[in-house]
């Protein structure tokens, strides 16, 4: 990306905040995780530029600093998520210096008072394998405000994530796909539709994407 490219890039974070407040939404959350386009400049795999967006982790960090700066112009910071993945290897993300480069992400993010922290802590993607985990008990001490974990949570690991005070939520992603009743199942301990073939979901049409069922007890 050249500067213009990033530029207009943080600007199309700023209006996307601002498409999002116009239809009614309470907040937005800025994906920097799982080797998508932010994750990308943090890490230092494949963040190879030698300007003022690459080397140092502060530098690694700028992208994800502007685009936060962009979306705090229309939501205050409050209002605002951030997802990072420290452990993951999707997308071929995982550097050397990752221990160092999300405390000094994360610390960043409780300066500036953002509403929650959503960590992928989970190794269900995939773990870098660069050293030990970062786990929901290292980021508690970093971070002041909501922590949700995520990523290979069951109903009962969830649960004792919140009781030990490691989150203060946990999200499901994969599970609601194929259980669009999910809260229900886990309440009534229903049990759950197993994982679809991955090539079925979202691919355009009904299958995969709305056509899960919700569970009709016997």
């Amino acid at each position: 990306m050249s500067k213009e490219d990033i530029a207009n890039t943080v600007n199309d974070f700023r209006k996307a905040a601002e498409n999002a407040k116009a239809a009614g939404f309470d907040g937005v959350e800025i994906h920097a995780a799982n080797g998508y386009l932010i994750n990308q400049f943090l890490d230092g795999v494949s963040n190879q530029r030698e300007d003022e967006y690459g080397g140092s982790i502060e530098n690694r960090m700028r992208f994800l600093r502007e685009a936060l700066a962009a979306v705090q112009d229309v939501y205050p910071s409050s209002a605002i998520g951030v997802r990072l993945s420290p452990n993951g290897v999707f997308n071929a993300m995982g550097c050397n210096d990752y221990n160092e480069l999300y405390i000094t992400a994360i610390k960043y993010l409780n300066e500036q008072g953002i509403g929650y922290l959503h960590v992928m802590d989970g190794l269900a993607f995939g773990f870098h394998e660069l050293g030990e985990p970062m786990t929901l008990a290292d980021v508690r001490p970093l971070f002041d405000n909501t922590i949700i974990g995520n990523c290979g949570y069951d109903y009962a690991a969830a649960n004792k994530a919140v009781a030990d005070n490691k989150a203060d939520m946990i999200a499901f992603g994969r599970p609601f796909i194929t259980n669009p009743d999910l809260p229900e199942r886990y309440k009534n301990d229903w049990p759950l539709t197993p994982y679809a073939d991955v090539t079925h979901w979202y691919g355009g049409a009904a299958e995969g994407y709305s056509d899960y069922t919700n569970y009709s007890p016997s």
